[in-house]
């Protein structure tokens, strides 16, 4: 009988322990246009962009700001949200963690960027606050992004099982 040995277990907990929920093509959805949100006396906007780049491309993560989540970042894609005042911290996470802190002001509009370093298994997200000229230029480049809702979510699914199941292969 084969046995593992304990260095074996040990690295397969730590990798496992490290894996993020990975955002799937039905978890958001591509819109032509990006809604029009002003910050106003009780609330602050936040963009958060990440530029289109070939490394790390491949490699989406979702965005939360302290244990919500308000949108995904994948290469070339931005999305704007609106949030309360005071102090927030908004993380994304593949095999590792990354976030960023932001004491924010009602009135005022905030930028992200996000990003993609090379971790050991898989990329891991890197975000940090950019000055709005910064955004402004990557912006127009970039496709806005939003978190689909559930029965858009649904309806993408039944729609990737139809397809699946009409094509000759088997469901389980």
């Amino acid at each position: 009988m084969k046995t593992f040995s304990p260095l074996c277990v040990l690295l397969l907990t730590v990798f496992l322990a490290g894996c993020a929920a990975m955002p799937l093509r039905g978890d958001y959805v591509k819109e032509q246009t990006a809604p029009v949100i002003v910050p106003d006396a009780q609330s602050a906007v936040i963009y958060f962009v990440r530029e289109s780049a070939f490394t790390g491309g491949g490699i989406s993560y979702f965005v939360c700001e302290d244990t919500v989540r308000i949108g995904l970042l994948k290469s070339g894609t931005y999305f704007i949200y609106k949030t309360t005042p005071g102090k927030h911290t908004y993380h994304a996470e593949t095999e590792a963690r990354a976030a960023v802190t932001l004491d924010v002001e009602a009135g005022k509009t905030y930028y992200v960027e996000g990003g993609i370093s090379i971790g050991m298994w898989a990329g891991q997200p890197r975000l940090a606050e950019v000055t709005e000229p910064v955004a402004r230029q990557l912006i127009p480049d970039l496709d806005y992004v939003r978190l689909a809702t559930d029965e858009e979510r649904e309806a993408y699914r039944a729609k990737e099982e139809q397809g699946k199941s009409s094509s000759g292969i088997k469901m389980n």
